[in-house]
């Protein structure tokens, strides 16, 4: 649900502009990755550009490509999403009481931070014992990238939020290799590689801890512009969510552009048009269908892969499993026996 919610927003730049410059500081041409991920440079110079939120998240799989052999880049690039990079969000967070009340605004409004981690608030006998970040909903070859920069934006988030922060201890989903950065030293606190869940555990104490910049009034003056962005995105989603039923709702063959238009009652041209303005286009709401259901009959069905390639409208068994790979970055043979 967060993908979709996501993929229709508009949000600010700063995102794109702090992975750019991370680029440009390590040698890397940001222009080619912009590109790929159709994102104009004149968005990019403008201190008050937006982009959408496929934009963003296609732009973080280039940088993740771009530097797959420095992973330390990705912890350097999260500590530098300070709070106030999240616009209104950050300021919400901050005119919040106390930890557990700015903890709250972060869940409730996570769609408008730049990650594809689900992050939820752990309690045991009514304690705030953890901020917990979820990256179930990763594709295979971005999880790493948002893990570790995680390691450093997380840590952020919530320093920035009061000084000192009564965190004990992060413990990461990630493997215990060589990232090319002492993550420990770095952040101050114990780092635990390897865990069941991802989180940043903290003090006893610290979920009624007042925060400095506390003000109901403003508190609520920026939860409503937070609330007002999620109802402007899932009100441009109608037309996404509209074509995506529609898809879901096909056997086969799949309608093209054309024939989904007159189904939608508008011209192939207004269809385009209204996609691109979400910076999506049809082929992209169509293989998400389509990972959406190989998955589920890989995962649910005794169908061979041959039999499940077929059903998606792939002409050969290798093209799905070309297509597959792109997707989760696994073959679907290896999807089908990997560990549940």
């Amino acid at each position: 649900m967060k993908l979709e919610l996501i993929s229709s927003m508009r949000m600010p730049n700063q995102s794109v502009r702090l992975m750019a410059a991370m680029l440009d500081e390590h040698g890397i041409d940001p222009q080619p990755l912009l590109a790929a991920a159709n994102i104009p440079s004149n968005v990019v110079d403008d201190p008050q550009g937006e982009v959408s939120g496929l934009q963003e998240l296609h732009f973080q799989e280039e940088f993740a490509k771009a530097t797959a052999d420095q992973p330390a880049l990705w912890f350097r690039l999260g500590l530098r999403y300070r709070l106030m990079t999240y616009g209104p969000l950050g300021l919400a967070v901050l005119s919040a009481g106390t930890i557990h009340q700015g903890l709250k605004v972060l869940v409730a409004f996570q769609a408008l931070t730049y990650s594809l981690l689900q992050y939820r608030l752990h309690e045991e006998d009514g304690v705030l014992v953890a901020l917990e970040a979820d990256d179930a909903m990763i594709q295979t070859d971005l999880r790493d990238f948002c893990l570790v920069r995680a390691l450093g934006s997380a840590t952020m988030f919530l320093r920035d939020m009061r000084q000192p922060f009564p965190l004990l201890r992060i413990e990461t989903r990630l493997a215990n290799r060589n990232y090319g950065m002492d993550f420990a030293s770095a952040l101050g606190v114990p780092v635990v590689f390897g865990a069941t869940n991802s989180r940043w555990v903290f003090a006893p104490d610290a979920a009624d801890m007042v925060l400095p910049m506390a003000s109901p009034l403003l508190e609520q003056t920026y939860q409503q512009l937070c609330e007002r962005l999620i109802d402007e995105a899932q009100t441009s989603d109608d037309l996404v969510g509209s074509l995506f039923a529609l898809l879901v709702r096909v056997n086969r063959p799949y309608p093209n552009a054309k024939e989904a238009a007159a189904q939608l009652s508008m011209s192939e041209r207004t269809l385009n048009r209204r996609l691109a303005q979400q910076g999506l286009s049809f082929g992209d709401m169509l293989n998400q269908v389509r990972q959406q259901r190989a998955s589920y009959l890989l995962d649910r069905s005794n169908l061979s892969i041959e039999q499940i390639g077929e059903m998606l409208g792939f002409a050969e068994t290798a093209s799905f499993s070309r297509a597959f790979k792109r997707w989760l970055g696994m073959s679907p043979m290896n999807y089908r026996q990997r560990p549940r």
